[in-house]
């Protein structure tokens, strides 16, 4: 019994084996089949040739079938040398596919690994926050400024709104509402910006508005910025050694300038020293620019961008302490022209008020002597209606009187 079984049992290895096999091993045992196959059919070709020839050959034939041989057999090993070749780079192939296989075909215990493992990390992530967020350690930060020139890092910070008691990923999520409590805070801040560093580092990038000049007022200095905005006072000691100084009362007035001073070239600006109004009766937005270089512009505000360059063109020709004006055109005067036309203009203005005062008293001395005619032709005909109604007021008076007269005279 026992051995009729065991060929049964090889029989059952070899079929195992046989359908262990991958599709590409089967391959490859015909391909080794076909080759030994073909070897056999040459060896059988030759052997034929051989039987084939005369028994009484030549030397001339014995040689030539030497080197037929010679270059059979050299053709021959190279294809076998090919041949191995192949073998070897499919037995790389096969090797490589049966890695691959045995990776892909996990245990349970991997797959079941494979599952839990994102519920696994993130679990872990959370036990480590709930841990980090126990500690006293989580609300501890750093925190640093950068940027600042006039503005102190207290004030920064002061003014985001930043509690020793804020954790550092909540100033993370909601950093925008820090940066601009610092903007509407502080108005020398132009613009704040939050970064982070791991794992308690942060840090707040800060960008100022440039004082471009001062306002002059009875209490001392206001820095005026570049958006057209006054801070506080600053005292003489805090103040540059050359600045501009603006005395204008009205915000909207400063704004425009600093608007204009914008366009303008930043040495055109640098080469004035005082802006003030010009107090004109016909140009309400008159200014009057006291320049380094000792001369003067007037110009209107509204024009401040347009007609003030050229004033880098003329000034070179210009003889000291001039007046440019650029109120209706361009042209330039002296205090000493101005002050001449100036008092002319009063001498015009008196002449004229003596003339209209020596008129008026003229028109009142006819006015009087019209005035005395008609009183007294008034009087004298008062006189005359007097004296033409006393005879009837007589007669009136007395009637008995004049009835006596009037017969006396019959008689």
């Amino acid at each position: 019994m026992t051995k009729k079984k065991e060929p049964k049992k090889s029989q059952k290895a070899k079929s195992e084996k046989k359908s262990a096999l991958t599709e590409w091993q089967k391959r490859n045992i015909e391909f080794l089949k076909k080759k030994e196959a073909e070897k056999a059919e040459k060896k059988k070709r030759q052997e034929k040739l051989r039987l084939e020839r005369k028994p009484k050959a030549t030397d001339t034939d014995t040689e030539a079938e030497k080197v037929e041989e010679k270059t059979l057999s050299a053709e021959e090993k190279k294809k076998a040398k090919e041949a191995k070749k192949e073998e070897a780079r499919k037995a790389k192939e096969a090797k490589k596919l049966q890695k691959l296989e045995a990776k892909k075909e996990k245990t349970p215990l991997q797959k079941a690994i494979h599952h839990a493992l994102p519920v696994i990390i993130t679990s872990a992530v959370i036990l480590l926050i709930s841990i980090f967020l126990v500690t006293p350690f989580s609300k501890k930060k750093i925190i640093t400024v950068t940027g600042t020139s006039t503005v102190s890092q207290e004030e920064v910070i002061r003014d985001s709104g930043i509690k020793p008691s804020n954790y550092p990923f909540l100033l993370i999520f909601h950093h925008s509402t820090y940066e601009k409590n610092i903007i509407s805070k502080n108005k020398m801040v132009k613009s704040a910006k939050f970064t982070y560093r791991f794992p308690n580092k942060l840090n707040i990038d800060i960008k100022e508005y440039s004082i471009i000049a001062y306002a002059q007022t009875d209490d001392g200095y206001q820095p005026i910025l570049e958006n057209g905005t006054r801070i506080g006072l600053v005292g003489a000691s805090e103040l540059p050694e050359s600045f501009l100084t603006i005395n204008l009362s009205s915000e909207k007035d400063i704004q425009k300038l600093v608007k204009a001073f914008s366009k303008l070239d930043r040495d055109l600006v640098n080469q004035i020293q005082i802006v003030s109004s010009a107090d004109s009766a016909t140009t309400s937005d008159l200014l009057k620019l006291e320049m380094h270089d000792g001369n003067v512009v007037r110009v209107p505000l509204s024009e401040l961008a347009k007609k003030l360059p050229y004033y880098l063109k003329i000034k070179d020709s210009l003889p000291e302490n001039s007046i440019v004006d650029m109120e209706v055109g361009i042209y330039a005067t002296s205090e000493s022209i101005e002050a001449s036309v100036a008092a002319d203009k009063e001498k015009a203005k008196n002449e004229n008020k003596e003339e209209s005062e020596s008129d008026s008293k003229s028109d009142e001395e006819n006015s009087q002597t019209e005035s005395s005619e008609e009183a007294t032709a008034t009087e004298s005909s008062e006189a005359e209606g007097v004296e033409n109604q006393a005879p009837e007021a007589t007669n009136e008076e007395h009637p008995n009187e004049t009835a006596v007269v009037e017969q006396v005279a019959q008689q």
